[in-house]
């Protein structure tokens, strides 16, 4: 397939690929699964040996839910309903997860606020920058939602208490399981089933900054009782990511909270916000949850699995007013849409991955959103939207595995330029590609797939890019947008054919074997 020539320079990145029908767990070999080796070229290789790393399926995409922002911006309150066309933009992601009630607000909402009728719900304090107000996109309203977009239900447990302070572990405990009980009944009527329960959110840092022992005593009464009134929930752990603490190393707190739960659960949560920092990469934040995996498995756990319930670029710091809007868009542009692409590509390459949420299904006015929204209210998906949405329709179940050496012309935090995953079908008859270009400078991708040699495939091209890695839709509403082309892509007797990556790009590649 030749791709229209105006749009890109070259430089080399080799990517070989074969298969195997398996699934390997990362273990010690985790980093080395995302390790990119600096390089005069841009290369991507497999092992010798045909191995498929993992398998994929709708869960990986999720999104974090913040309900608070989401009741403000993406909420019909005069009629009673999300506003369509946020539905039909979620649908594409069938089988998605949708975490509710999100994020720092699950440790205040009591969920007996949220349901029965809208005028008899309380007002009550929910957020710091807002009055009391009553929830109308309550966890009736959610259930509904998630149906309606054909995802899954998350919830997080409220396990701390109330803005007035922690309640107590009893009341929280019975309460939780009364949650459980109710969602359960909401499910056998024909609703959603919640997928997990997830143990709070971010106790061990901020002001709260609870110790791995109290976050364990309480995460298991908690746990305890929902099991009492409803035997087939599944749990979630909230393992830490940077030192909060400074009676516990990260490693330690994780240890004694994954030792601790182990009789209630085998499943962790890890929040990844990267390039705020520079030491904050991607690659870095991915390799807190290597040692994580590695952590359970000296522990023995068997199984373990980790769900990323947050993740996102980091907000950049602002220091006046003037400076908070630039800094909000930074949260939602081009740049942010490359490293969110790149965190996906990364977790295809460690098993114990099971989901990635995006940070966040939630407000317009503020950072971090999926949909920006114009000065009379409009809405229209964010260049973060776009990239992540193009993953997801490109995506095949199993992983091939890959390792990679790169330039770093741009000079990134990453340091390297390029990074990308090759996907397949049980079959062998369809091909899909990531990758992510941060440089600069369009880039030639070489594929190296042996399963291809000597064969034509017909190929979709799809890519979101701009000169500009700052390019963001507020001031114009589509400029970052999926581009598409599409046409024939012929791989020579050793399995060898090139394409094209633009400057600052994500791309997915969509191949069938005629």
């Amino acid at each position: 397939m030749r791709l229209n020539p105006r749009l890109f320079v070259f430089t080399m990145l080799f990517l070989t690929v074969a298969c195997k029908p398996m699934d390997a767990a990362s273990g010690p070999n985790c980093d080395a699964r995302l390790s990119i080796s600096p390089g005069t070229q841009n290369m991507v290789t497999t092992a010798l040996k045909n191995e498929i790393v993992r398998t994929l399926s709708p869960v990986f995409f999720g999104f974090n839910l913040e309900w608070v922002d989401f009741q403000q911006d993406l909420w019909d309150s005069t009629k009673l309903r999300v506003k369509p066309e946020v539905i039909d933009w979620l649908k594409p992601f069938g089988g998605a997860v949708y975490r509710y009630p999100g994020g720092t607000g699950s440790n205040y909402l009591n969920w007996r606020d949220t349901v029965g009728r809208q005028d008899e719900r309380p007002l009550k304090k929910h957020a710091d920058w807002l009055p009391p107000f009553a929830p109308g996109f309550g966890f009736d309203e959610y259930l509904n939602f998630v149906s309606e977009v054909g995802g899954n239900a998350w919830v997080v447990l409220n396990i701390f208490g109330s803005y007035d302070g922690e309640g107590d572990a009893k009341f929280l405990a019975q309460n939780a399981a009364d949650w459980a009980s109710y969602a359960k009944q909401r499910a056998s009527a024909g609703g959603v089933q919640v997928l997990r329960w997830e143990l709070g959110n971010e106790l061990d840092r901020g002001h709260n900054k609870w110790s791995p022992y109290k976050y364990v005593d309480i995460a298991k009464q908690v746990s305890k009782a929902v099991k009492q009134s409803a035997p087939d929930a599944k749990f979630v752990g909230m393992l830490q990511d940077w030192p909060a603490q400074r009676a516990f190393s990260v490693s330690k707190y994780n240890h004694i909270v994954m030792a601790g739960l182990n009789d209630e659960t085998q499943e962790f949560a890890h929040h990844l916000y990267y390039e705020g920092l520079s030491w904050e990469t991607v690659q870095n934040r991915m390799s807190n949850v290597c040692r994580s995996v590695e952590a359970a498995h000296s522990l023995k756990i068997k199984t373990p699995v980790f769900w990323v319930t947050e993740h996102a670029r980091n907000m950049p710091d602002y220091k006046t007013e003037k400076e908070r809007m630039p800094a909000w868009v930074k949260t939602s542009n081009l740049e942010s849409a490359l490293l969110a692409a790149e965190a996906y590509i990364s977790a295809t390459q460690i098993p114990e991955i099971e989901s990635l949420f995006l940070h966040s299904l939630g407000t317009a006015h503020g950072p971090w959103p999926l949909f920006n929204s114009t000065k009379n209210g409009s809405l229209h998906p964010s260049a973060v939207y776009w990239a992540v949405r193009m993953l997801r329709e490109s995506m095949l179940p199993n992983v091939l595995v890959s390792q990679g050496k790169s330039r770093n012309d741009e000079k990134s935090l990453g340091a390297h330029d390029v990074r990308a995953a090759i996907l397949t079908d049980m079959d062998r008859r369809h091909y899909a590609v990531w990758a992510v270009n941060r440089s600069r400078s369009p880039t030639q991708l070489t594929l190296k797939i042996p399963a291809l040699k000597g064969k034509q495939v017909l190929t979709t091209y799809s890519y979101v890019g701009d000169s500009n890695k700052e390019a963001n839709n507020y001031a114009s509403n589509d400029r970052v947008k999926p581009q598409e082309s599409s046409g024939f892509l012929d791989f020579d007797s050793e399995g060898v054919a090139v394409i094209n990556l633009p400057s600052y790009s994500v791309s997915a590649l969509r191949m069938a074997l005629k």
